[in-house]
């Protein structure tokens, strides 16, 4: 039976995803994520074993080493290609990425930037700046 720091493993490497971007979709840290990966032995609680099986797109029991097939609906290809696009951007173009995402957001709902759970008009500006400086180069 695999381990969850060996399942981790692959499907970060599987879709194309550093253990930074990682800890963002999950509402975490990088430092967990490494925790988790580097020691065999150790399991997140449960809520966190949630959040990482749904950034990853796959089920909890699949996670955990108990199914072989991850049993969630996988990620179209195109939507693989952008999230690997995205772990490998900078972070200077990522806030250029979420500005053009505004444009495309449900009346009502703003998009929080990538690491944070909730919108900010600060960081709304700031990405709007990153979008000014992007355009002049």
């Amino acid at each position: 039976m695999q381990t969850f720091s060996n399942i981790l493993y692959s499907l970060l490497k599987q879709k194309g995803i550093n253990q930074r971007i990682l800890a963002e979709m999950a509402h975490t840290t990088e430092a967990t994520i490494s925790r988790y990966l580097t020691d065999p032995k150790r399991l997140p609680r449960v809520d966190l074993i949630i959040s990482i099986a749904e950034a990853l797109n796959v089920s909890t029991d699949y996670l955990l080493g108990l199914t072989p097939v991850p049993t969630k609906q996988s990620l179209s290809p195109e939507l693989e290609d952008l999230i690997y696009c995205y772990s490998s951007a900078s972070e200077s173009d990522r806030k250029v990425i979420w500005t053009l995402l505004e444009k495309y957001q449900n009346p009502g709902y703003k998009i929080a930037a990538s690491g944070q759970d909730k919108w900010d008009a600060k960081d709304s500006h700031s990405r709007q700046e990153a979008v000014k400086n992007f355009e002049d180069e």
